[in-house]
Formats: structure tokens, C-alpha cells, sequence
């Protein structure tokens, strides 16, 4: 199964509005994704908590995260992004083990901070845990090409 390309555009968008840090960008990217429709923006969301789950594990050696991490983790991220993007620490760690475990993140919490978490914390692990010498953009390509992988196996 292929990852769809007009969802995949508008989900690098919002990643880029994350890691550029512009508020204006970041909310308009996630509007974008938002009037396209429920099904489009079910599956924008569903890609971003993918991506940012594969991230986690891949800054992890490939195991997920324990409960104390991911609030490490999630206290690093808002000391560095809750001013911009009002997303605090709670709710990044909200996100991180919903989307690490069974529950479903939109079942914990509800769609406007699953869209502003998702893109929030997917910007700041995708540029906050580069692997040596990449750019976010690349290392992004790596994590989708690894999902999509997945998905034909499936």
C-alpha cells in the first residue's frame, strides 16, 4: 500500500510550519488539512501519529519507549516548543503514549489537539533527532519510506 501523495504533501507541510516555527504557517497547514474533509483529515492524522511513532522508536534503538521517557521526552519538548505552539507538555505525553500503545489517540484526546500535538511534536522529533548529517526533510523520506514498507506488508 502506497502512502497518499495529497495527504503526504499536507502533512510535511504542517512538519514544516513545526520545524520553521511559524505559528501562522503551522495553524494554516493544519486549517488546510482540516477543510478537506473528515476522511482526509483522518488520514492526515493517522500518518502523522505513524510517522511521529516510528521516530520514537527509531530515538529509542527500536523499542518503545517506557511511561517515565516519553515524560522526559515530553517536558524537553514543550520547555523548547509550548511557547509557539501553545502544545504543553501534558499533552505531547498524552499523545506519545496513546500513540505508542492500543488506544487510539483520538480517543484521549480530541481532534483540534491531536492535529496541533501531532504536527507540533513530529517537527521538533524530526529536527531535534537528526541523524548525523541530514536534513529533517530526508530523514522524514527514511521514516515514510519505512512506513510504507510496513503497510505492504500488512
Amino acid at each position: 500500500m502506497k502512502i497518499d501523495d495529497t495527504v503526504e504533501i499536507a502533512v510535511r507541510e504542517g512538519f514544516a510550519a513545526s520545524v520553521a516555527e511559524e505559528p501562522d504557517r503551522f495553524y494554516a497547514a493544519i486549517e488546510s488539512v482540516v477543510d478537506r474533509g473528515d476522511d482526509f483529515t483522518i488520514n492526515a492524522f493517522q500518518l502523522t501519529i505513524n510517522v511521529n511513532s516510528i521516530i520514537l522508536q527509531d530515538i529509542h534503538e527500536g523499542s518503545l519507549p517506557e511511561l517515565d521517557e516519553i515524560a522526559d521526552l515530553a517536558e524537553d519538548f514543550a520547555e523548547t516548543q509550548e511557547d509557539w505552539s501553545e502544545v504543553s507538555a501534558e499533552l505531547a505525553g498524552t499523545y506519545m503514549a496513546a500513540a505508542l500503545s492500543e488506544q487510539s489517540v483520538l480517543e484521549v484526546m480530541n481532534p483540534g489537539d491531536v492535529a496541533t500535538t501531532g504536527f507540533a511534536l513530529g517537527g521538533w522529533l524530526l529536527s531535534a533527532f537528526l541523524p548525523d548529517d541530514k536534513e529533517w526533510t530526508d530523514y522524514l523520506d527514511e521514516v515514510l519510506q519505512v512506513l510504507e514498507t510496513a503497510l505492504a506488508e500488512e
